[in-house]
């Protein structure tokens, strides 16, 4: 006798569209909320996404392109009504309210914990930042998820309605279980509704200041490159061969330096490698805000290891002498960085590993003293701040 099939249970993601004749969603840092919404329900172990609304509109064939490049399924439906045809009894669905930018982790883990339930915050605050408000203490805080045994309720309300608030209203009829948010919550961006192209505006600066974090004031050349992209808004977000361009032109400045090593002109060598920096910096930042707020880029940091090497290329090049001599000071100042990159150091002793003030003070040295000197002097300070720092 076979055994019985076991089939797993799907958890799918309703997000709204906009309907035909309606213009394009807002975006924040060139991503729809339709999008930002469909990076949340990813991240919520939702495998299906369900898109009401206009699937032939631009935001529908964009979140078309971006569910099916992550491995979702992707469906498009124009009534509430066919989304029991759609989920099983023992599936779940997530329902997120349109124009929600979701991206609390508290959210989050509430709602890929097992079991379903709804998202609430308190009433009076709820209500001010545009949620729906539920009775005098709750209001809705725009998500939750339901079994799908209970979608068959749908087909006794007008086949027109918005689906979103009639699932709410099933949801608190069929008791579903609560989960209250703190208030405060949505004050700090991660969770607002957006309901214009103005306020998307408004929240993008903070919310780009919010992902790329507190930069240590000693870390001139990460700050430059945080400002950078910071100053260029969400037009370098907009534009698809940004980070190719920058990547590029940090190429041609590393490459730069090492044939200026090559051709006897280490001066301009170590410049070229200082101006580097910043722009690999606004590359990784740049990079960090396209994947945030759930991705992480775990390898592309080590592209600074490029750096490094084009220090350690143009140093060797610099000292006219026997290869020993020539190699030891800045295979010193290298592995003396290298260390100090290991170990947690207070704000004074961070621009000795500023690569590019690293780069930048050898250089204006080398106008006036040999280049060996300059680099044996520098790499005298980092090895000192090795020296100093306490073992752990």
């Amino acid at each position: 006798m076979d055994a019985p099939v076991e089939f797993l249970a799907m958890r799918a993601a309703l997000i709204s569209l906009p309907q035909p004749g309606e213009g394009d969603l807002p975006s924040i840092a060139g991503k729809s909320l339709a999008q930002r919404q469909l990076m949340f329900a990813r991240e919520a172990g939702c495998d299906c996404i369900i898109a009401h609304g206009g699937g032939a509109s631009q935001d529908g064939i964009a979140l078309r392109h971006a569910a099916e490049k992550l491995g979702l399924k992707f469906q498009v439906i124009t009534s509430g009504h066919a989304l029991p045809g759609i989920i099983g009894d023992a599936d779940s669905l997530m329902v997120l309210q349109p124009g929600l930018l979701p991206e609390s982790p508290t959210a989050l883990d509430l709602l890929r914990a097992e079991g379903d339930r709804i998202l609430m915050v308190s009433a009076g605050p709820g209500a001010s930042a545009g949620l729906e408000r539920i009775d005098l203490d709750r209001a809705w805080a725009g998500a939750l998820t339901m079994p799908g045994r209970w979608l068959g309720k749908l087909a006794d309300l007008p086949e027109d309605i918005a689906p979103h608030g009639a699932l709410l209203r099933i949801a608190l009829q069929q008791r579903l279980p609560e989960a209250r948010l703190a208030d405060s919550m949505l004050d700090d961006g991660r969770w607002t509704l957006i309901a214009s192209d103005d306020a998307a505006s408004a929240v993008a600066s903070d919310w780009q200041r919010s992902h790329l974090g507190e930069v240590a004031p000693g870390a001139v050349s990460r700050w430059l490159g945080n400002a950078l992209v910071r100053a260029a808004g969400t037009r370098m977000l907009d534009t698809p061969y940004a980070r190719p361009a920058l990547l590029l032109l940090c190429a041609i400045l590393l490459g730069g330096g090492v044939a200026a090593g090559l051709f006897e002109r280490p001066v301009l060598g170590f410049f070229l490698i200082a101006l580097s920096v910043p722009v690999l910096e606004a590359f990784l930042a740049l990079s960090r805000l396209l994947v945030a707020p759930f991705g992480r880029i775990r390898r592309l940091p080590w592209l600074r290891m490029g750096i490094d090497a084009a220090l350690l290329a143009v140093g060797i090049m610099a000292i006219d002498s026997l290869f020993h001599r020539s190699i030891f000071p800045p295979v010193v100042l290298v592995a003396s960085l290298f260390l100090l990159d290991r170990r947690t150091v207070p704000e004074w002793l961070e621009p000795l590993r500023d690569r590019m003030l690293i780069a930048g003070v050898i250089g204006l040295l080398a106008l006036f003293i040999t280049p060996e000197l300059a680099i044996m002097l520098v790499g005298l300070l980092v090895l000192a701040a090795n020296i100093m720092l306490p073992r752990r």
